[in-house]
């Protein structure tokens, strides 16, 4: 039993590690795109995630940067400025 306590931590711990790096903040850019057109994308990326069921942490992590790649963004880090 204390085995798999320990196992279940290790694997929660490593997963939590993956996500806090994985989840910089980025700029998303898209030639063309003027800031109204760019609120009015990214308003309907988290109004057709929020309907999804899933956690909003799920949905920033998995869906949001589908879904404004999907509509031709690129995300530009930060961190790359």
């Amino acid at each position: 039993m204390k085995n798999i306590r320990i196992t279940l931590s290790l694997s929660l711990l490593t997963i939590s590690l993956a996500i806090s790096c994985s989840t910089a903040p980025v700029k998303w850019y898209k030639p063309g795109t003027s800031q109204a057109t760019f609120t009015r994308d990214k308003a309907d990326c988290e109004e057709a995630l929020l309907s999804t069921g899933t956690t909003q942490r799920t949905k920033e992590l998995y869906s949001l940067e589908g879904c404004m790649e999907a509509k031709g963004y690129t995300a530009i880090p930060l961190s790359s400025q």
